[in-house]
């Protein structure tokens, strides 16, 4: 039976392309479903990312059943920072089927070359930061928060289409103790940085809860500029920085969100959230009829946090201050009784980054690679 693709635009039919992975996964013990709520919060058209960007879906069909599914992004405020026109291809998912992802990437590569892109890269669902990039490494683990799970065919299918490498996304990880139960020390070189720390008019403290808002401003502003020169990545406007993380920020122990100012000016930022995919799991993706309980009990028993952010303006970037906000999180950790200390996702181009991590001790355990293809122009059009 011949395979046919289809624009998901009813309620239904996004429904119905959502729960594929639930199906195509359900033998894997190391999927995490996405929560749906929070899935749906990301697409909806509401989102301050959607002011400058667009996103569709497609699912394949054979016959009555639904095989693959693959959302096609354009993303303006890329284009006029990268002076390219790219397009991004997502929520990739498909059964062990190649005629089914020949036609999916066929369908997205002809729109996307009608709408004047002229590469299509991918995987990336919505914003830079989220469900980005394809695992290549790593499949006997669960996900970290914010990036995904996909069997080893996958790679094979993406890359029968015609598509290369780009870049590479790792993430980390470190046990905060040892066999016997005794904290590990950070590395001496990190701590002898922390230590040295001399920078007049210098104050680091944890975000409040009743000044969140001015909090987040103070690492938007150092978020913009710290990742400024960073591969691949696009400043985010402060409504799109506050709606992804204001959420998350709700539920974090304060003592793994620290900011540091000088002179009252934004200076540094470090958040480490709890591993959330230790809860979400409970849940299989849905909050009702009893998602909601098995995630706020499993909440009680998270052991990892997630160091998702760490950025330190350019002035300041030789002062030891990243290796003070690192040993701050790392005791407010123990103190909140983390087990694991998790860092993703890092472009493995990202040599600053990818120092403060390794220089905490850290290892990559997971990769995910994003890939592009280049869309010629039909002979047609030529």
């Amino acid at each position: 039976m011949s395979i046919a693709i289809e624009e998901a635009r009813s309620r239904a039919e996004l429904t119905d392309l959502l729960d594929l992975p639930l199906r195509l996964h359900a033998a894997d013990p190391f999927y995490v479903p996405p929560l749906r709520p929070l899935v749906l919060r990301r697409i909806d058209p509401r989102n301050p990312f959607f002011r400058d960007a667009s996103l569709r879906f497609f699912r394949a069909r054979r016959g009555r059943e639904t095989v693959g599914s693959i959302s096609l992004l354009l993303d303006g405020r890329h284009d006029r920072h990268s002076g390219e026109r790219a397009a991004f291809f997502g929520f990739f998912e498909c059964e062990r089927d190649p005629e089914a992802a020949r036609a999916l990437f066929a369908a997205v590569t002809e729109r996307a070359r009608a709408l004047g892109a002229t590469s299509l890269r991918g995987p990336r669902n919505v914003t830079r930061v989220e469900d980005i990039g394809l695992l290549v490494e790593g499949y006997g683990s669960r996900p970290p928060m914010l990036a995904g799970h996909h069997p080893p065919y996958y790679r094979e299918l993406v890359e029968a289409e015609g598509f290369s490498k780009r870049y590479d996304m790792l993430a980390y990880d470190t046990p905060l103790f040892d066999a016997e139960g005794r904290p590990r020390e950070l590395p001496e070189a990190l701590r002898r940085k922390a230590a040295s720390v001399r920078i007049p008019g210098l104050e680091v403290r944890r975000i409040a809860a009743h000044r969140v808002s001015r909090d987040m401003e103070v690492a938007h502003a150092v978020f913009t500029e710290a990742y400024r020169g960073v591969p691949e990545v696009v400043p985010m406007s402060r409504a799109e920085f506050v709606n992804l993380g204001r959420a998350f920020v709700a539920l974090a122990d304060p003592r793994l969100l620290q900011i540091a100012t000088v002179r009252g000016e934004p200076a540094a930022f470090a958040a480490c959230l709890p591993e959330l995919n230790e809860a979400f799991a409970a849940a299989r993706g849905r909050l009702l009829p009893l998602g909601w309980a098995r995630v706020l009990g499993a909440l009680r028993r998270v052991r990892t946090a997630s160091f998702k952010l760490i950025g330190v303006v350019p002035a300041y970037r030789s002062t030891g201050l990243s290796a003070l906000l690192v040993q701050r999180v790392v005791d407010g950790l123990r103190a909140a009784g983390y087990a694991r200390l998790e860092a993703s996702l890092i472009h493995e181009d990202n040599a600053p980054m990818r120092h403060i991590v390794e220089s905490a001790g850290c290892v990559p355990y997971r990769r995910y690679r994003v890939y592009e293809r280049p869309i010629g122009r039909r002979e047609q059009d030529t």
